[in-house]
C-alpha cells in the first residue's frame, strides 16, 4: 500500500474520533445549561464545535471509511491520546484558567487515568471541571477508541481491529457489538454498585459519584488535594479497596462470573495471580512501614489501601509517600510496573505479562535440566500447553517488557536533570513508574510547579504507558519512514 493510500486510511478512521469528542463535549456544554451555568458552557461548546467542524471537513474530504490494518489502527490510537486531551483541554482553560501546558498535562492524565493534577485545590474548583475530570478518565478506563467504535461501529473487521488496538483481545460473544455492549453495560453497573458502597460507607452523594467513576476506572483524580485521606476514615477506605480491585480485573471474566458462575472468576488464572501478587505486596510493604508507624495495624492500614492503589494503579492516597523509606518506594515501584490484568482498565505491563515471563523461566530450567528428546510442556492455570503454544505470548511479553523498562531508564535520567535536587534517585525512579503504569501516587516531584520539561517527560510517560508504548513507536517510525521496511 502506498504512503498516500496509508495517510488516507488513517484520516478517513480518525474522523470518528472527532465526532466522538464532539458529542462527548456537546453533552457536557448540555449538562452547563440545563444546570444554569450557561457561562461555563462555553468551554464545552468550543470543544464540541472543534470536534464536530473537524469531523465535517474529514467526511468531506474521505466521505468513506477505508478498511484499516493493524499498523493503522495503532497510529489511530496512538494519535487518539493526542488529539482527545487537545480538544478536551478547552474548558481547563476557560474555565479554570490553567496555562496551555497545564491543561493537557490535566486533560491527557484523564483521559490515560493517570490521575497526577495540576489543579492544586481542587475542591475549589467549579463542579463541572471535576465532573469533567471523572467523566474523562472513566471513558479512558475502558478507551476512547473503543466508545468510538460503540457509538460508530461498522460491519466488518475493522471495528475488532481498533478494539484490538487498545491492547484488547478477548471477547464475550462472537459479535464485537455485542462484546462492547455488554463491557459498556457491565462498567456502568459497576461504577453504579460503586456509588451506592461508598454512600454506604458514609461518603456524600457527590463525592461517591466522582470517586466510584475514578476508582472503577483505575484512574484517581480525587475531588479533593488529600485524596482519600480527606475523609479518614477506615471504612471509606475499606468500601474504596473492592471498587479498585474490581477495576484492574478482565472485564470479559468479570462478566462471565457474573452471568454464570462466581468460580469463573478464581478459575482465572491471572485473576489468581493478581490476588496472589498483591496479598504478598501489601504483607512486605506492611512490614516495611511497621518501623515507620509504630504500630501492625496501622502500618496495615495505610500499607494495604496504598499497595492495592499502586498495584490496581488507581493511584488514590491516604498516606504521604514521600516520608517512607527507600525499599517502600521501591516495593511500591515494582507494584506500579505490573499493574493490574490484561483486559481491565488497568495500566501497567499486566500481570498476565508477567506470569507468562516467570512461566519462560520454569520452561527454560526444564529444557535446560531435561534430555534434549523431552517433550517440553507448560501449565497454564488448569491447562498444559506446549512450548510453541505459549512462544507468541511470550515474544510479546519480553518485547513489551523490555521496551518498559528502557522507557524508563530513559525518562529516570531525564527527569533527574530537570527535578529539585532534594529528591533523590528512589524519588525519581517512583514518580517515573507512576506515570508510565498511569497510577498517579505522587511523592511530591509531579505538582504544578514543575519545569516545562519535566512536565513534558511525564505527559509522554503517561501517552506511552497507556498505549504500551508499541502504537507509540509505530506513529513515530511512520512519520520519518512510512509504513517502509
Amino acid at each position: 500500500m502506498s504512503s498516500g493510500r496509508d495517510l488516507q486510511v488513517i484520516l478517513s478512521n480518525l474522523k470518528g474520533l472527532f465526532l466522538t469528542i464532539g458529542i462527548i463535549m456537546l453533552f457536557m456544554a448540555l449538562i452547563c445549561v440545563l444546570t444554569g451555568d450557561t457561562k461555563i458552557s462555553d468551554g464545552f461548546f468550543y470543544g464540541a464545535i472543534i470536534g464536530i467542524a473537524f469531523w465535517v471537513i474529514l467526511k468531506i474530504i474521505f466521505p468513506a471509511t477505508f478498511d484499516l490494518e493493524l499498523r493503522h489502527a495503532m497510529i489511530v490510537a496512538a494519535l487518539a491520546y493526542l488529539i482527545v486531551p487537545a480538544i478536551s483541554m478547552i474548558p481547563f482553560i476557560t474555565i479554570q484558567h490553567m496555562a496551555p501546558i497545564d491543561a493537557f498535562f490535566e486533560s491527557i492524565s484523564g483521559w490515560t487515568t493517570s490521575g497526577f493534577s495540576m489543579i492544586p485545590d481542587p475542591a475549589s474548583s467549579n463542579y463541572m471541571i471535576l465532573l469533567w475530570r471523572s467523566v474523562t478518565q472513566w471513558i479512558g478506563g475502558l478507551g476512547v477508541i473503543l466508545l468510538m467504535v460503540t457509538i460508530l461501529i461498522r460491519p466488518g473487521t475493522g471495528a475488532f481491529i481498533l478494539y484490538q488496538s487498545e491492547a484488547r483481545k478477548d471477547k464475550i460473544h462472537p459479535s464485537i457489538r455485542s462484546t462492547l455492549n455488554s463491557i459498556w453495560s457491565l462498567y456502568l453497573i459497576l461504577t453504579i454498585a460503586g456509588i451506592l458502597l461508598l454512600m454506604a460507607a458514609g461518603m456524600p452523594a457527590w463525592d461517591s459519584l466522582n470517586q466510584s467513576m475514578a476508582a472503577i476506572s483505575s484512574g484517581g483524580f480525587s475531588i479533593y488535594a488529600d485524596s482519600i485521606g480527606t475523609y479518614n476514615s477506615i471504612w471509606i477506605e475499606l468500601a474504596v479497596i473492592p471498587i479498585m480491585i474490581a477495576g484492574a480485573l478482565p472485564f470479559v471474566v468479570l462478566y462471565k462470573a457474573f452471568r454464570k458462575d462466581i468460580r469463573q472468576l478464581f478459575n482465572d488464572i491471572q485473576v489468581r495471580t493478581f490476588i496472589l501478587l498483591t496479598a504478598i505486596g501489601a504483607v512486605l510493604l506492611t512490614l516495611e512501614n511497621y518501623h515507620f508507624y509504630g504500630s501492625l495495624l496501622t502500618s496495615a492500614r495505610y500499607s494495604v489501601f496504598q499497595y492495592i492503589s499502586a498495584a490496581t494503579t488507581t493511584g488514590f492516597q491516604t498516606a504521604d509517600v514521600s516520608t517512607w523509606s527507600k525499599s517502600a518506594l521501591l516495593i511500591m515501584s515494582i507494584a506500579m510496573i505490573i499493574g493490574g490484568c490484561a483486559g481491565s482498565s488497568a495500566g501497567g505491563i499486566k500481570v498476565a505479562r508477567a506470569y507468562f515471563l516467570s512461566n519462560d523461566v520454569k520452561l527454560w530450567f526444564a529444557k535446560t535440566l531435561m534430555s534434549k528428546n523431552t517433550i517440553v510442556t507448560v501449565k497454564l492455570g488448569n491447562k498444559r500447553v506446549t512450548e510453541d503454544a505459549v512462544n507468541n505470548e511470550l515474544a510479546e511479553a519480553t518485547l513489551i517488557s523490555f521496551l518498559w523498562i528502557i522507557s524508563i531508564l530513559v525518562s529516570v535520567l531525564l527527569l533527574s536533570h530537570v527535578v529539585s535536587t532534594s529528591f533523590d534517585l528512589s524519588h525519581i525512579i517512583f514518580a517515573v513508574c507512576s506515570a508510565q503504569g498511569n497510577v498517579g501516587i505522587t511523592c511530591g516531584i509531579i505538582n504544578p510547579d514543575m519545569s516545562y520539561i519535566g512536565k513534558i517527560i511525564i505527559i509522554i510517560d503517561m501517552w506511552v504507558g497507556r498505549l504500551e508504548i508499541i502504537p507509540v513507536l509505530m506513529l513515530v517510525r511512520y512519520m520519518f519512514k512510512g509504513f517502509s521496511r
